[in-house]
């Protein structure tokens, strides 16, 4: 096997093309399995749970956290085989996963953690806010939002870090070449950082991750390793497109007004629907699942339109990234690189990209790149003949 018209590696796009089967099998069975577990929940077992702890006689406060950590625990137990098996264990058989078993539980154990806390302070916010005003929905929504806008800042400093280790770019002739690459994009940076992903995967990428004071460079190491310094060059520049075009700000507006609208319906859905499931009130703890179940059900449909809207985005980027390096060749080879390096399947059909795809294909993205350099080559010779 060789490279097909678009220079992808037949044999690595195949394996691409298996994996991608297989996840999509087990996440049809992640998905059936996690919808019994909610039918359960919804219909009965939230109230037969609630039930039982009410029974022990603890305070509310001890009542609501312990139903809060059994709901976590559910999902969590249901979620870490699919978790092992598409992430760790497949990744690991084809090459993908450089990490140890002993890593990957301490990776685990960090991430759900993290989901438990998230879990019991946001569960019981909401309770608190169901049982004092019917406009729950709304004043949840805006502590949400606010919420995410302060993670979107602390991101590169504070949860980055508790799974990667990066530190800041050692070669000084690269790092001043990354900056002023920044500098020619009209993005300023904090500084260029060297992401430690090595120890983890195989995979390669780059960030400019942060708002305002910290916003910097990220860059993995097995980019620097594995890529030419001019496709390096042209994935980094696609990323500070994204800054250059305050995409993460019109994301999170355009995400913020989404969910808005989700969370209004799910409210509306939930006041007129909790009592037929034996809910006496709206703020009653068993009824935490069904507002779930409404809100996945609700945002569902979003969900195509808000990857429709980042291809978008992203071929802006695409386009921003060769008229600031002027390098369409180095542009596809680092595509081709990337997709048969990370797995990517670079030519998917239709409706995986219409369900699945944030991003143009491998094979757009190459197009792109070779269209491009026929208009520069046409221009040239256009230039020539004056």
């Amino acid at each position: 096997m060789g490279v097909d018209a678009w220079g992808f590696d037949e044999e690595r796009q195949a394996v691409a093309r298996r994996l991608r089967s297989k996840r999509l099998r087990l996440g049809a069975v992640r998905t059936a399995s996690f919808g019994v577990i909610a039918g359960i929940l919804v219909f009965g077992g939230a109230a037969a749970c609630r039930d039982l702890i009410l029974s022990l006689g603890w305070p509310g406060w001890a009542s609501v956290v312990t139903f809060l950590a059994v709901l976590f625990g559910v999902f969590a137990a249901a979620e870490v085989p699919f978790s092992y098996v598409g992430g760790f264990r497949w990744e690991h058989a084809i090459g993908l996963s450089t990490q140890t078993f002993a890593g990957w539980m301490k990776d685990l154990g960090k991430s759900l953690a993290l989901g438990l806390g998230s879990t019991i302070v946001v569960g019981g916010v909401l309770l608190w806010l169901l049982a004092t005003t019917p406009w729950w929905w709304l004043v949840g929504w805006v502590l949400g939002t606010a919420v995410s806008a302060v993670l979107g800042f602390l991101a590169p400093i504070v949860f980055v870090p508790l799974f990667f280790r990066f530190r800041p770019l050692q070669d000084e002739r690269l790092r001043n070449r990354f900056v002023a690459l920044a500098t020619r994009a009209h993005v300023p940076v904090l500084g260029v950082f060297e992401l430690q992903a090595s120890s983890k995967t195989r995979r390669s990428n780059a960030a400019v991750m942060g708002f305002g004071r910290t916003r910097r460079i990220i860059v993995t190491d097995t980019l620097l390793r594995d890529f030419p310094i001019d496709e390096v060059d042209s994935v980094l520049a696609h990323e500070l497109a994204h800054q250059s075009y305050l995409d993460p700000i019109r994301g999170f507006l355009v995400g913020s007004l989404s969910s808005l609208v989700i969370v209004a319906l799910t409210a509306w859905l939930y006041a007129i629907s909790h009592s037929s499931f034996g809910f006496a009130s709206i703020a009653d703890v068993a009824g935490l699942p069904l507002v779930a179940v409404l809100f996945s059900l609700v945002a569902l449909p979003f969900r195509p339109v808000e990857l429709w809207w980042s291809r978008i985005r992203e071929a802006r980027a695409d386009r921003f990234s060769l008229e600031l390096t002027r390098n369409p060749n180095a542009f596809a080879a680092a595509m081709v690189r990337l997709h048969d390096r990370n797995l990517g399947v670079a030519i998917p059909s239709r409706w995986e990209k219409w369900l699945f795809y944030s991003h143009p294909s491998g094979r757009e993205r190459v197009a792109f790149a070779r269209s491009f350099a026929a208009s520069q080559a046409a221009g040239a010779r256009d230039l020539g003949g004056i």
